[in-house]
């Protein structure tokens, strides 16, 4: 088991990520009906962008969701979560649906649910689907035609299995089981969910860095929520997927070194070369750097890389 959050960006406005340091994953509102999330208040416009890259300063995998309303359709619908899921890198966490109010819980719930989540699939992503215990124990989305449906049920302080009204007796992923929690600067309260399964994380999040990742690594964090270049943070991504890859390639090290001694098999070299080799990696890198933000920032990436892999 292990705790997330899901958050919004108004009402959890202040969190302090810095500070945060329990988090296994994070769900971040990023979009309402048939548009992008965003609120002002006090002339302050509150957007995901600054939860997203909060959790990812503290390497916590994070995803969007999605509030659905009754109009547009679900396929729409959809398509803007994914914009937003693709603009921000926020993959780390599958894109998760919230069906609930202003739908009821019946047919028209469930085959929205069902379209949203389908288009989600048939785009590459795992879907995911978040509802109440008495919405899910009426769609039962555990029967739903979708492959590989993440389910995040809502029950507040018993298990969604638990007996009492509203208890949802099928399968599920994630239990949000408050709505009361804390965490630093938070302008509200928090929800707070124990994953039973790690099917609601993405398991790419979680491998060596590699070159078809960096131009996504590049636009997610060389510039803040301005638009400024914000090379520290860059620098500091950068040096935690560099220190993924060296773990890996001292895995290969010690392979070779041990082989006279204890014979290595394929599967076991496979493994171990699940990173890029340092001679594809290095001028990958420093190319894209040198597309996206010149060749002086792209010339201080490849000292870098350099230093840290002892090329």
């Amino acid at each position: 088991m292990a705790r997330g959050t899901d958050v919004h960006p108004f009402y959890q406005r202040g969190l302090r990520w810095d500070q945060v340091s329990d988090l296994a994953f994070a769900w971040v509102k990023v979009s309402d009906g048939g548009a992008p999330y965003t609120r002002a208040e006090a002339g302050v416009v509150h957007r995901p962008d600054t939860h997203v890259a909060g959790a990812k300063s503290r390497g916590i995998p994070v995803g969007g969701y999605h509030y659905a309303q009754l109009r547009p359709g679900p396929q729409a619908q959809a398509d803007v979560l994914l914009a937003e899921v693709r603009r921000l890198g926020a993959t780390g966490v599958c894109p998760l649906l919230d069906l609930e109010a202003p739908f009821r819980p019946d047919g028209a719930a469930e085959a929205f649910g069902t379209a949203f989540c389908r288009h989600v699939a048939d785009a590459g992503f795992r879907p995911a689907v978040y509802l109440s215990s008495s919405f899910a124990a009426a769609l039962r989305p555990d029967r739903w035609d979708v492959p590989d449906l993440v389910i995040v049920i809502a029950r507040f302080g018993a298990r969604p299995e638990a007996p009492g009204a509203g208890r949802y007796p099928g399968r599920y992923d994630v239990h949000q089981y408050t709505s009361g929690g804390t965490l630093p600067g938070s302008a509200g309260a928090v929800d707070f969910d124990e994953s039973y399964t790690g099917n609601h994380l993405d398991p790419e999040e979680d491998m060596p860095f590699s070159s078809d990742d960096f131009v996504n690594l590049m636009w997610g964090n060389v510039f803040d929520v301005t638009g400024n270049r914000n090379y520290a943070q860059f620098l500091k991504d950068m040096d935690a997927k560099i220190t993924a890859l060296g773990s890996s390639l001292d895995a290969v090290t010690k392979l070779i070194t041990d082989s006279a001694a204890h014979p290595v098999d394929a599967r076991q070299l496979a493994d171990a070369l699940e990173g890029k080799l340092v001679a594809d990696l290095v001028p990958a890198v420093t190319g894209a750097v040198a597309e996206a933000a010149g060749a002086e920032t792209a010339d201080e990436v490849r000292k870098m890389l350099v230093e840290r892999l002892g090329v």
